[in-house]
């Protein structure tokens, strides 16, 4: 047998391997992105409407407590904690965005920075 051939040919796909690595590390940190910026934007949207739904029940309340002139107790009660809720939700999805935010100018500045290196 001719080892030979079976020594070039092994050293051809270990030489052509080690050149495409870092193209297959790029696409894999590529798809992990996407899937982490799907991820983030379905839980902000999700808290959106969380925020929407407590915003709704924060105005039904308002309105409870301005047809009635005295103030309930249980009314009071529920106002705070409808207050409190929207508030939490509402920081929740500014925090989202601003992730979203982060990560997408982190990503547009690493792949400026790849593309002037590459040049």
């Amino acid at each position: 047998m001719d080892y030979s051939r079976m020594i070039f040919a092994v050293i051809g796909f270990s030489a052509s391997f080690f050149l495409c690595l870092p193209n297959l590390k790029k696409w894999q940190h590529r798809q992990m992105v996407r899937e982490k910026m799907k991820m983030i934007s379905k839980a902000l949207k999700h808290a959106e409407e969380r925020a929407i739904r407590y915003e709704e029940r924060h105005d039904r309340i308002l309105k409870q407590i301005c047809s009635y002139y005295l103030l309930n107790q249980e009314l009071l009660e529920a106002l705070s904690a409808a207050k409190t809720a929207m508030d939490g939700a509402l920081q929740f999805a500014t925090d989202l965005r601003d992730l979203q935010i982060k990560n997408r100018l982190y990503i547009l500045n690493r792949e400026s920075n790849q593309s002037v290196i590459n040049k």
